[in-house]
């Protein structure tokens, strides 16, 4: 009976005393990770050594005009956008060839984000092309050298906005110009700053349906085609890193003192904590103690 007690207490010892290592290291390893993450996001994206992004040209915006216009024969404004994924030997001959057809076709580089190193390199493109040639263009560039493992075209109708923007800015012009008249004709002060107010507030509705049709045309007479360019088998380097032993060394070296920090961390956690340790063991020694007796 004894040896059985004795046992079941040793146990119960042992439990609660790995239950308490387990929590320990789950929180040190919670900690550590913490620590890390905070390292890692403190710089943005945009200005990691790997990634080069810019943009060489602005995005123009279409001018103002006083009357719909549309961009097919059957009176539409269609938004055309397209994508192709490309696998090539040589990224640069790549961008070369999309410059080519891009003089052909009147089209404007709006975006290149060239990210990666060795065969991991990416480039992707952002073409602006006048949307009455977009087929023909897009057809073109698929037919460049390399290989198509994605291609897509999205439209969106976009004519029933246009039409009710287009009505709206007419209506509000047509109020602007009644109210300068009455402008004209108002004797008192009090009257003079009622229609000036009113007056203010209609152009300024009149300003942001013009920005908004600027913006339906920029977007229905031009379309925009996303390409994207990675290296096939082909082009890929058979040694694109060069050796650095000693970079090797020195990072063995930081993995080797992160071990031990990580160790001599462990032991002051336990140290802190062993006082919330060594009560539960002590409890079941001094019972088996005196149960022996």
């Amino acid at each position: 009976m004894k040896r059985t007690t004795f046992w079941v207490l040793t146990t119960v010892g042992i439990v609660i005393f790995g239950f308490l290592i387990v929590q320990l290291f789950s929180l040190y390893i919670y900690g550590v990770k913490s620590s890390v993450r905070v390292e890692d996001n403190f710089l943005p994206s945009y200005m990691s050594e790997d990634s080069i992004s810019y943009d060489p040209y602005q995005r123009e915006i279409g001018s103002t005009q006083d009357s719909a216009t549309y961009n097919d024969d059957e009176g539409s404004k269609v938004q055309k956008t397209g994508s192709i994924n490309f696998l090539v030997r040589d990224l640069d001959s790549a961008v070369d060839n999309v410059q080519v057809v891009n003089v052909k076709y009147s089209g404007v580089v709006t975006n290149i984000y060239d990210y990666g190193r060795g065969n991991d390199r990416t480039v992707q493109l952002t073409v602006k092309v006048p949307v009455k040639g977009f087929e023909e263009y897009y057809e073109e560039l698929r037919k460049l050298d390399g290989e198509v493992t994605y291609a897509n075209i999205d439209t969106n109708d976009l004519t029933e906005q246009y039409i009710d923007i287009t009505s709206r800015l007419e209506n509000l012009k047509s109020v602007e110009g009644q109210l300068v008249g009455i402008l004209k004709d108002a004797s008192s002060v009090q009257d003079i700053l009622a229609v000036q107010k009113e007056l203010n507030t209609v152009r300024g509705d009149i300003e942001s349906y013009e920005a908004q049709k600027r913006y339906f045309d920029n977007q229905t007479d031009y379309s925009y085609v996303s390409l994207t360019f990675n290296i096939d088998k082909e082009g890929l380097n058979i040694s694109d890193k060069p050796w650095k032993p000693l970079g090797e060394f020195r990072v063995a070296l930081n993995a080797l003192v992160y071990i031990l920090k990580g160790i001599v961390n462990v032991g002051v956690w336990v140290l802190v904590f062993s006082p919330i340790i060594l009560i539960p063991v002590g409890i079941v020694l001094y019972i088996t103690k005196r149960k022996s007796k």
